[in-house]
């Protein structure tokens, strides 16, 4: 007997929903487990059975891959598999694509871009997110042209909407859009009061209104008070950050962190690691604040000291943390640890951008390390200023000046401008390989045509240049017409040019204002002593030395005098 047809759709029907349901159970477990790889297998059952389609499953499959993939592209292909993407999908996609990361952000913003041509309109639970994605971006044109919708869509009443404007302007730093945004709104909570805070907070200005926004307001939470710390924080004023910390009826990470970074920033070393280690809880910012402080302010053994007590731990160290503890390598210059360093964010699989492939240039290059200096800076695709000078600069400091001469020319034709730091490598490379004509060269292009103001690091380097080509009066007059009082590089680079070639005058001069300048600095003595032994004026050599002992500066170890 034949089914009737309604009867069979029925039952098929019934058979797909079973299938879905089965489908959707697994997926469930996919997330209670967090497992990448079983989402996976699922996803591959959901495409062998013909289900990609389904809206539902497909949001609980973008979802999950948002969440556990380090890529958004997973996730977008799901979404890009359905040929009928509902509302709920959209709305899934751009809030999973809206807190992943500018890359992300991007692709939530494509996905509402698409929604008007598939004749779909954004509603109530669209808007938050898309304005969450051009905060992210700090895409002010976009999240404008998204108020604007959200005003001729009716959706300004339901309050994430005003909310998440509030909170889209402030991060671009829209400040009075912000507060004129505030004022208009009817009826306002908690997070209304914390958007604005934030917006204050980013840049840390006006914060005489932000307390009196704080003073006003009805309720507040830990993320009231955060915004506070911040914006005290992020406008210097570390006593009131401090005195907004100490009065907090509750902290978090963030507060505690936050605080931490202010006395970084402003160099208070010995305060922040008081707060580090009393912190009851420790996240990777938190870490790689203190570490990277270290770091950036001379302290380089107390930095990896924490970089492996991060990783004894059990915190994961990022691209950032990882920049950190490079760097301090590079002050260390061992070659050693340089190897240790690099081969750690290998076993990592730590993300090797942009910021962190320079630090690797520039603490090989510094370490003696060229090839794996150069090697690191073949992996950045589009080198900047700082990985060509990392580079230049180490060619030139280990005597490869035609190599980094040659990398200069490169990065002139690749329209990378070149700044201070670049010509000093530049210049030392000219002095190192004795092209004085070419140096010379370069010096006047730096200031002429790259408008560079010289320091005092570029003239050691031209009057080094010039001394080690026997140019002694030009490397003089050179010292001479610097705007600032002489430096004493500039000067120490003369002085022992002027041994090399027996220049007994211009070294008396300059002798006499090294010692005004290092009046302990032993090797300034020493180098006028040999210049003086050197043309038998022994009488004058022991002068140096008697001045020596009268002022208590002792020779340099294994340095014999003799006569």
């Amino acid at each position: 007997m034949r089914v009737p047809t309604s009867t069979a759709a029925s039952a098929l029907r019934h058979h797909r929903n079973n299938r879905v349901d089965a489908l959707a159970a697994i997926l469930q477990t996919c997330a209670a487990a967090a497992s990448l790889s079983a989402v996976r297998q699922a996803h591959a059952r959901v495409l062998r059975v013909g289900l990609h389609g389904n809206n539902s499953l497909a949001a609980t499959l973008l979802v999950l891959y948002a969440a556990l993939s380090p890529s958004p592209l997973p996730a977008l292909r799901v979404f890009s598999s359905v040929p009928s993407p509902a509302l709920s999908l959209f709305n899934r996609a751009i809030r999973a694509f809206s807190s992943g990361g500018s890359a992300a952000a991007l692709l939530a913003l494509r996905l509402y871009s698409q929604m008007p041509r598939r004749k779909i309109s954004p509603d109530n639970f669209t808007i938050p997110f898309v304005l969450n994605s051009c905060a992210a971006l700090l895409d002010l044109s976009a999240g404008g042209e998204a108020h604007s919708r959200a005003v001729r869509s009716g959706c300004m009443g339901f309050l994430p909407v005003p909310n998440a404007l509030i909170d889209m302007y402030g991060k671009c730093g829209a400040l009075e859009s912000a507060r004129r945004l505030f004022d208009e709104m009817a009826a306002r909570d908690v997070v209304s009061y914390n958007a604005l805070l934030g917006a204050h907070a980013k840049t840390g200005g006006d914060m005489a209104s932000a307390r009196r926004l704080f003073n006003d307001m009805p309720q507040r939470n830990v993320i009231t008070w955060n915004a506070m710390l911040v914006g005290h924080v992020n406008g210097g004023d570390l006593r009131s950050a401090r005195a907004v910390f100490d009065a907090m009826p509750a902290r978090d990470v963030v507060s505690w962190t936050t605080m931490l970074v202010g006395y970084t920033k402003n160099r208070l070393l010995d305060e922040a690691r008081v707060l580090f280690d009393v912190m009851p809880e420790r996240n990777l910012i938190s870490w790689t604040a203190m570490i990277t402080g270290y770091a950036q302010n001379g302290r380089p053994h107390e930095a990896l000291e924490l970089f492996r007590a991060m990783d004894r731990a059990g915190v994961r160290a990022d691209a950032v943390a990882t920049t950190g503890a490079v760097s301090a390598v590079a002050q260390l210059g061992s070659a050693d640890l340089a190897h240790w360093v690099a081969a750690y964010a290998d076993r990592r699989g730590i993300e090797r951008n942009q910021h962190l492939l320079t630090a690797l240039v520039d603490m090989h290059a510094k370490c003696g390390s060229l090839e794996a200096a150069r090697e690191c800076f073949e992996q950045i695709p589009s080198p900047d200023s700082f990985a060509y000078s990392a580079l230049i600069n180490g060619l030139a400091a280990h005597g490869r000046g035609g190599e980094a001469l040659k990398l200069f020319r490169r990065m002139q034709s690749g329209g990378v401008g070149a700044d201070a730091i670049t010509f000093v490598g530049v210049l030392n490379a000219c002095s190192h390989a004795g092209l004085v004509d070419e140096g010379l060269s370069f010096w006047d292009a730096m200031v002429r045509r790259h408008g560079v103001e010289p320091t005092a690091e570029h003239y050691a380097c031209v009057v080094d240049m010039l001394g080690r080509a026997g140019r002694l009066q030009e490397a003089h007059e050179l010292i001479r017409a610097m705007p600032a009082e002489p430096y004493a590089g500039a000067l120490g680079a003369l002085l022992s040019a002027c041994r090399t070639y027996d220049e007994v005058g211009i070294a008396e001069v300059v002798a006499g204002e090294l010692f005004e300048l290092e009046p302990e600095n032993t090797g300034n003595y020493m180098l006028l002593w040999s210049i003086y032994a050197g043309r038998g004026r022994w009488a004058d050599a022991e002068r140096v030395r008697e001045a020596m002992s009268e002022k208590g500066v002792k020779k340099l170890p294994g340095f014999c005098w003799s006569s």
